[in-house]
């Protein structure tokens, strides 16, 4: 089995319905995606676009949307992608709708894959042991923003490969979390007043929960390899 980087959405290859596919957007669909699921919520949909997104939760009257465009909330959602600014809400076995800039149709993209995962700072070495523990090829995708290569999508990305490698040693942790740190999104986090956002994917592997797309929605992964944790 061989694993591929690759360092944009629309550079992954056309054909990859025998591959797994690691969606990697650190700031932060993917991020709040774990994070959504880390605090319960019954399974979290992503969607492309907002009307859609918004039909889902008048259909579910349980439902919570979180979603932005541009890094602004959208009319008619609930939360936005900030992990700690919906750490307090109520998502207990509730279904959750996200759209998000780059991180959903980053998804939508890789949508026809064998095996669709999220991959974040936070679950970088258990997205490694789950692809360990699969037969077939896969790919870390780095979202990028709108065909552009993002810093810390491509961070994290080398970090799943990393720990996937067995080659993740404290240059290298100390060289990737600077990568982020000094991204325009965290920097323009930080002037937000949202610093908190970015040391908490600076804080690696906070958590072993894979998010996998089945039947269009994101739920934990139990099919882990039994490789020791990292």
């Amino acid at each position: 089995m061989a694993v591929h980087t690759v360092e944009r959405i629309e550079n992954l290859p056309e054909r990859t319905s025998d591959a797994n596919v690691v969606v990697v957007d650190v700031l932060t669909a993917s991020t709040s995606i774990v994070a959504l699921l880390d605090q319960g919520a019954r399974y979290v949909r992503p969607f492309v676009d907002a009307d859609a997104a918004r039909a889902f939760g008048r259909e579910h009257e349980d439902a919570v949307l979180v979603g932005e465009e541009q890094g602004a909330p959208l009319s008619g959602f609930d939360l936005v992608p900030l992990p700690a600014r919906f750490r307090q809400a109520d998502l207990n076995d509730r279904p959750v709708g996200i759209r998000t800039t780059n991180g959903t149709r980053a998804i939508d993209r890789a949508s026809d894959a064998a095996g669709v995962f999220v991959g974040s700072t936070v679950n970088a070495g258990a997205v490694a042991d789950t692809l360990a523990g699969r037969d077939s090829d896969s790919y870390l995708v780095a979202a990028g923003q709108r065909g552009t290569p993002s810093p810390e999508d491509t961070a994290g990305v080398n970090l799943v490969e990393a720990h996937y490698r067995n080659r993740l040693d404290g240059a290298e942790r100390a060289s990737i979390r600077r990568q982020i740190a000094e991204s325009p999104v965290a920097v323009w986090l930080r002037e937000l007043g949202l610093g908190g956002e970015v040391d908490a994917v600076l804080g690696f592997d906070s958590t072993r929960t894979v998010p996998r797309l089945r039947d269009g929605v994101f739920v934990p992964d139990e099919s882990g390899s039994a490789r020791s944790t990292h």
